[in-house]
């Protein structure tokens, strides 16, 4: 079996294994012949076996840890067996942060609110154990049984639910005081947290690799967070992004997940399920176009694939799970060789938000600007990178700092620097503001005279921001900064209208907010100049919050002014539509993914229907899209325009380093090679 750093497979399973002591029989319809059959069936090439669960018991015979007590036989060994006999890779997982068995035993190792408690004894489900005591000992000498027991048969630890939790138990509360924190200061144990946090990485990542100094390992947290390297990324081998659309992440998490992680240098997965839902749902599949579609977006934006399944405790794989994954993965094989090595292509930068934190942050830790601004790119169909403020930007056309960045030291030095030396950017909110003071960190001709104090407010589109189908006022929520413009070096994309005043208990109309004071006020709703667009509102949150397309119009102007020529344009593409450019330098072709899936919203809120309610974002109807003209701006000389992969040569044309053809059908995913000579 090759180990890290080769490249990751493409096709893999992320098999769960949570299971209860009380579930009788463990593993006792394991065969060797239908687990091969299945995975085969599934065209899986990689699985990740269980170790240790959630439980906290072990699925293999163990001197340091916990045999499940209904094991029938010594599992993983026979499932890594069967897999290597078809040339399956079997990265080993190993539950982290929860241990039923552990902490039945040692109460004491778990977490431990300020007040004093610890978990409600009543309540079904996991209880968090804290890695600053004694359980961070048997953890790693749980880690360093598994890999000198399966040493040479698996290329990677798996550990699951890493983060940074605050906690006051009693190794908690006297670290903090021999570090000199105070344990009554909320924002001292969130410090703690982070060195305990540290002290975890570096021991469970050497205990990992105590046989094999290449073995892969990923720290799995639910969420790869942005801006650090230092304190995440340099522990970890390769990414895995747990990104389940139907589980509480969405269908816009993972290919903003993967602009980032494709940023790092790492090889890195993405991660759904095969879950109609989300982990641990037995008897729950969602529709093969879903599975199709999500592993169609992993490696058009760059990843490979891995799906989730969840193991019956009998050890007897579903044969309809596998169906369905197969469907998926078949087209996958098919489709490698032109996703191998390659590269994304970007015109634009979004500096992530959460970065501003320094990576501190666990699932869903994206911020509400950073998710609007990435869904609205992809809405708009440009190419983008996300970025943390390490990034060099000067290879962007166009940085996006989105809502939040008020700008101070080196990295106000850096957009500066990228400014004067022909870069473009895009601010908005708070954006460009300096840190310390509400005046703008960088001169660009604007003068701050303060918060407005109407929230909503009112844009008004001119003629240099044509899309929005509205020409009249249109509202905003979230409140705007008062400012004035330099006269002659900028151009309003959008002024303002103030309501009559803001809804209160003695002045309120109507059922919302009040009606706009007709004619524009005196302050700017967006402006722009030669290389600078202005935002007076956090329009990226506002557009994530409430979904107004015509808040993407105003920006869609913003950036055709300032990127007037993207490197790939497609006439009349749904906003539902995506697309990725890839470089495959090694096989002198560049490679356009399309993809088109339109996802439903259906169930109810569980707050609102009750137990087994659950709004989910559901792919069931794969609709053609046909004759879609695309233009991609290219300095190479192109050879070949072929659909892949049905090696199917298309006309085009190619003039002034504009190549131009029409796809004739796109269903779900096609990919578009243009070769040079």
């Amino acid at each position: 079996m090759p180990l890290f750093p080769m490249p990751l497979p493409y096709r893999q399973v992320h098999l769960d294994f949570h299971t209860s002591e009380k579930i009788p029989r463990v593993g006792a319809a394991f065969d060797r012949t239908a687990f091969q059959e299945l995975l085969t069936l599934g065209h899986v090439n990689s699985v990740t076996l269980f170790s240790k669960c959630h439980h906290g018991l072990t699925y293999h015979d163990t001197h340091v840890g916990v045999r499940h007590p209904a094991l029938t036989c010594d599992l993983l060994p026979l499932q890594i067996e069967a897999c290597h006999e078809i040339g399956i890779q079997t990265p080993i997982y190993l539950s982290a942060g929860l241990d039923e068995a552990a902490i039945s035993i040692h109460p004491e190792w778990g977490i431990r609110s300020k007040g004093g408690g610890t978990f409600d004894p009543l309540r079904a489900g996991y209880k968090m154990l804290c890695f600053g005591g004694p359980y961070l000992d048997y953890l790693c000498a749980q880690i360093e049984e598994a890999v000198t027991l399966f040493q040479g048969r698996t290329p990677g630890i798996f550990l699951d639910i890493v983060a940074a939790r605050r906690c006051w138990c009693r190794w908690c509360l006297l670290g903090m005081e021999e570090s000199g924190l105070d344990p009554a200061s909320d924002t001292d144990a969130d410090l703690y947290a982070q060195v305990v946090l540290q002290r975890y990485y570096a021991r469970t990542t050497d205990a990992c690799r105590i046989r094999e100094p290449e073995m892969r390992v990923f720290h799995n947290g639910g969420h790869i967070p942005k801006g650090a390297l230092e304190t995440f990324l340099k522990w970890n081998s390769h990414l895995e992004l747990e990104s389940l659309p139907t589980g509480g992440w969405g269908y816009d998490h993972f290919p903003a997940s993967a602009k980032y992680a494709a940023t790092t240098g790492l090889d890195f997965l993405g991660m759904t399920g095969k879950f109609h839902t989300t982990w641990g749902e037995f008897g729950g599949f969602k529709r093969a176009a879903a599975l199709r579609y999500e592993c169609a977006a992993m490696i058009a934006f760059g990843a490979k694939c891995s799906v989730g399944d969840q193991l019956h405790p009998s050890a007897a794989l579903n044969r309809d799970t596998y169906a369905l994954i197969g469907a998926a993965y078949a087209e996958v094989a098919a489709k490698e060789a032109w996703c191998e090595g390659a590269r994304g292509v970007a015109d634009i930068a979004v500096v992530s938000p959460e970065a501003l934190q320094g990576g501190v942050g666990g699932h869903r830790a994206a911020s509400l600007a950073e998710t609007g601004v990435t869904r609205l790119l992809l809405e708009l169909h440009l190419l983008f990178d996300v970025v943390d403020l390490d990034a060099d930007l000067s290879g962007y056309k166009v940085v996006v700092l989105p809502d939040e960045f008020r700008l101070s030291g080196a990295f106000r030095d850096k957009v500066a620097a990228y400014l004067a030396g022909g870069g473009r950017l895009l601010l908005s909110g708070d954006s460009g503001l300096a840190a310390e003071t509400d005046t703008f960190a960088l001169d660009l001709g604007l003068t701050v005279e303060g918060r407005s104090p109407f929230d909503p407010d009112y844009l008004i589109s001119t003629d240099q921001a044509p899309t929005a189908p509205v020409r009249g006022p249109f509202v905003i929520y979230g409140g705007a900064w008062n400012v004035r413009a330099d006269q002659g070096c900028w151009r309003a994309l959008a002024h303002r209208a103030e309501p009559y005043f803001n809804r209160g208990r003695d002045h309120f109309s109507s059922h919302q907010h009040t009606p706009d004071v007709p004619g524009a006020g005196e302050y700017p709703g967006a402006l722009i100049r030669d290389s600078v667009a202005w935002f007076a509102h956090a329009i990226f949150t506002a557009y994530r919050q409430c979904g107004q397309p015509l808040y993407r119009d105003l920006v869609a102007d913003a950036l055709a002014h300032l990127l007037p020529h993207p490197t790939v344009t497609i006439s009349d593409f749904p906003t539902a539509a995506r697309l990725t450019l890839n470089r495959q330098p090694e096989k002198n072709r560049q490679v356009l993914h399309l993809l088109y899936a339109v996802p439903a919203l259906r169930g109810a809120a569980k707050t609102e229907q009750g137990t087994g309610a659950w709004a989910v974002e559901v792919i069931e109807d794969l609709t053609p899209l046909y004759d879609i003209r695309c233009a991609v701006q290219t300095a190479d000389k192109i050879h070949s325009v072929t659909l892949e992969p049905q090696g199917q040569k298309i006309s085009f044309t190619q003039e002034s380093g504009e190549v131009r053809f029409t796809v004739p059908r796109l269903l779900c995913h096609q990919m578009i090679a243009l070769t040079t000579g």
